[in-house]
């Protein structure tokens, strides 16, 4: 019966077929406070961002920095692969360098290094954080690329992500869930579920680490969903790589095209989402901008987009913060707090940005 279902289902262009996008609605409603943030340092590559007692930590391709609130900067470390994420606790920095696997830096378990084995893949880690002195939790979002694959795992409709469970006493790294499309982003919740952001499949999941039984906790969402950061309230901040667009959509669905598109064009000219646009006359869609009087409208279409949402203890929605389609401030996939201020990481627009007071709850 699943069989015509399917075939019943592509004939109407509904379930997994469908190519709508759920509109940005509610609290998702666009602004443009993102755009209109202040610049706190201008960073190329920059991701990554963690709040110390001593200063923002801060990733930017193979280095490590330190951000100041005033905006300067210093380098700790170069590596020699590019750093993918970053997690800290009680003197403890757990590095995820692309490629290569996780390493520990500091505190009780200096020195441990944990490196891909036969039944797990350590080679795309996409997010850490600390369960606990003894635990680190790692998403891994593909086995078949590393993190700058992103795109390219995206269009091929990936779903090889895995959640991992390292045992750093035991040098034990526990497979906890497979089969997930891009897992982005993990953090705690202060029971034995975590939070995971699934995003090529739009929404945030919660993981029972016994089980791993899985539930939806915010689904059909209009963007890619990335890193997960607390909030001194109990929340969390949701960040995303780029919103969805219909036209990426229904390439997705129509395979002759999009594995043509894949093997005979450059990838920066793929129709696929992206971390900035406009920086090539060769980028698709620029004729189809909605324009007037030769200004791009906030509206428009795009495959770049700065989105940051904040979310309450439950991973709902209370408020969100944008860059649009004319503006900048794009592929916004790390935030975190510092003080009353939200800071967050621009890759796409090369800078991290501070929103003051955001953090204490100023947010109308």
């Amino acid at each position: 019966m699943r069989p015509f279902g399917e075939l019943l289902d592509r004939f109407l262009g509904r379930g997994t077929w469908a190519v709508t996008v759920p509109t940005f609605d509610g609290p998702l409603l666009p602004n443009q406070r993102l755009e209109e943030a202040e610049t706190l340092a201008p960073l190329e590559a920059a991701d990554n961002l963690i709040s110390t007692p001593k200063g923002i930590l801060a990733s930017s391709g193979r280095r490590l920095l330190r951000l100041q609130g005033d905006g300067r900067m210093e380098e700790i470390v170069s590596f020699p692969q590019e750093i993918t994420a970053l997690a800290t606790a009680r003197g403890m920095t757990a590095v995820a360098l692309d490629g290569e696997g996780i390493f520990i830096r500091g505190g009780a378990h200096d020195g441990a290094v944990f490196k891909s084995e036969a039944n797990v893949n350590l080679g795309c880690v996409t997010a850490l954080t600390f369960l606990s002195n003894d635990t680190l939790l790692a998403s891994n979002g593909s086995a078949r690329t590393g993190v700058s694959g992103w795109r390219r795992d995206l269009m091929q409709k990936g779903c090889s992500g895995s959640l991992l469970k390292i045992d750093l006493g035991a040098r034990k790294v526990e497979l906890v869930k497979s089969d997930l499309a891009w897992p982005a982003g993990v953090a705690t919740t202060g029971s034995n579920r975590i939070f995971v952001s699934e995003a090529w499949r739009h929404r945030v999941i919660s993981i029972d680490l016994t089980s791993g039984q899985v539930e939806n906790v915010l689904e059909h969402l209009p963007a890619y969903p990335a890193r997960i950061a607390p909030a001194v309230d109990a929340g969390y901040w949701l960040s995303f790589y780029s919103t969805r667009n219909q036209l990426v959509e229904f390439i997705l669905r129509e395979d002759r095209y999009r594995e043509r598109m894949l093997t005979e064009v450059p990838e920066a000219f793929w129709m696929a989402p992206a971390l900035s646009s406009w920086n090539s006359y060769q980028e698709p869609m620029q004729g189809s901008q909605l324009k007037q009087m030769g200004v791009l409208k906030p509206y428009a279409v795009t495959r770049s987009y700065g989105l940051v949402v904040n979310c309450d203890s439950r991973m709902q929605p209370l408020a969100s913060f944008h860059s649009r389609a004319d503006g900048k401030a794009h592929g916004t996939l790390s935030a975190c707090e510092h003080g009353d201020d939200l800071i967050v990481a621009s890759r796409g627009g090369a800078k991290v940005l501070r929103l003051a007071g955001v953090a204490s709850g100023q947010r109308g």
